[in-house]
């Protein structure tokens, strides 16, 4: 009976990652073929306005290697936009001080365009795109799987990776950006946690890290599943408590490394303080998540007509008010869920941009790219769809497309901001 059940888990378990990988592999070479094709399109319907305007213009004054025939520049040069051109230069040329504003990216994408490109035939740009392509598959078959276990919603796990896929900035997974990997880590940290593998999640948290810095937030994340699996301390039995989630919880100081690593690797290499970089090369400063908020109001008061159509500040408003219903949903109301969502928002609101080499206050730069990483909040939207009608579904799906394609022949032209 026992070796039975056993086998039905098991089952249950192949099963769900079966379908895990077919949707995440599936959905994600169709979002690197369509958006490539559409993004090709559009530029080859504008650009032809634009005289001897190169398609990969923002790498101008890169020293990236040249895209020399068609194919290339229809394939890649579309994707050479804003922080991808900082991206593919590190992967090319390394950290160094004379591209002092792009040392603030962390150290793993970089790292993993250059070893593949080491490794495949072909460009760098086709390096990042296989890498990307990859995370991006990985990110949406690990979503699948953490809906999975949170909920217990095979469908809502469907939703979910469709979703994912259809967010109006989405084409920033495919880009040779962070988010992909990034995102790929967080959730194999959620994942690994919920199935009590703890080692592994830390280090799966400290990969995160060395993404991105805001993996340092997966610590408490990690501690609020420790607690809604084994409850709060209990004043008797403590050792027994003890006894269950220290050889646990020591695992998330790993996820830390990743921070530490990335500075010790800077200082290696005696460039300037990250916040000097940010206030002399990005024309950026750090103010508190409320500050914030009001500066952004403060920039959408004085700019309505831009404000109106900015994809910034939809995510940040949205996103407030995605985080507000789920707070009011028991079903999406997980402490370490939530706290993931606001901690991360404060997080990426916290740095406003000046209009460039001015002293010009503007607003929080980034923030729709950066909510991409919300991923509670895109199963909350995804249950929303799951759960609507038939015609309310199609409609909800044609708006996200719609504003998809919309803003990623934005991308192409440089009108949607990186």
């Amino acid at each position: 009976m026992a070796v039975a059940v056993v086998d039905k888990q098991q089952q249950a378990t192949l099963t769900g990652w079966r379908a895990a990988l077919i949707y995440g592999i599936g959905i994600a070479l169709a979002h690197r073929v369509l958006l490539t094709l559409w993004m090709a399109i559009v530029w080859g319907i504008v650009g032809a306005s634009l005289g001897s305007t190169r398609i990969d213009f923002h790498s101008v004054n890169a020293q990236l290697p040249a895209l020399t025939s068609p194919l290339e520049q229809s394939v890649f040069g579309v994707w050479r936009r804003w922080d991808a051109v900082h991206y593919l230069d590190l992967a090319v040329n390394g950290y160094r001080l004379d591209n002092a504003g792009a040392t603030v990216f962390s150290l793993l994408t970089p790292f993993t365009f250059h070893t593949a490109d080491a490794l495949l035939p072909g460009s760098i740009d086709l390096a990042a795109a296989v890498v990307e392509t990859v995370a991006f598959s990985a990110a949406l078959a690990l979503l699948y799987r953490v809906v999975e276990l949170l909920f217990s919603d095979e469908k809502l796990a469907r939703w979910s990776v469709v979703a994912l896929a259809l967010m109006p900035v989405s084409f920033f997974f495919a880009a040779p950006m962070s988010e992909s990997i990034h995102l790929a880590f967080v959730l194999a940290f959620v994942y690994c946690a919920l199935k009590d593998r703890w080692a592994l999640a830390g280090v799966m948290g400290m990969f995160a890290t060395l993404a991105r810095s805001q993996g340092v937030f997966l610590v408490g994340v990690g501690g609020l599943l420790l607690i809604e699996r084994y409850g709060w301390p209990p004043r008797q039995a403590l050792g027994t408590y003890g006894r269950q989630m220290l050889p646990r919880a020591v695992w998330l100081a790993l996820i830390p490394l990743g921070m530490l690593i990335f500075l010790a690797y800077r200082a290696s290499l005696n460039l300037p303080p990250l916040d000097a970089i940010y206030s002399s090369y990005s024309y950026a400063f750090f103010v508190n998540p409320i500050e914030a908020v009001l500066i952004n109001l403060r920039w959408i008061a004085a700019n309505p007509n831009l404000a109106l159509f900015h994809p910034d500040m939809w995510a940040l408003f949205l996103s407030i008010g995605l985080i507000v219903m789920m707070v009011f949903r028991p079903r999406h109301r997980r402490p370490a869920l939530v706290f993931y969502v606001v901690v991360n928002l404060a997080f990426q609101i916290t740095k406003i941009n000046y209009d460039w080499g001015t002293n010009v206050v503007m607003y929080s730069q980034s923030v729709a790219r950066y909510a991409l990483l919300l991923f509670p909040l895109t199963v909350l939207i995804a249950d929303g769809l799951k759960s609507t009608t038939k015609w309310g579904r199609i409609v909800g799906v044609l708006v996200l497309l719609t504003s998809v394609l919309a803003l990623s022949a934005g991308y192409v032209l440089a009108l949607t901001g990186p």
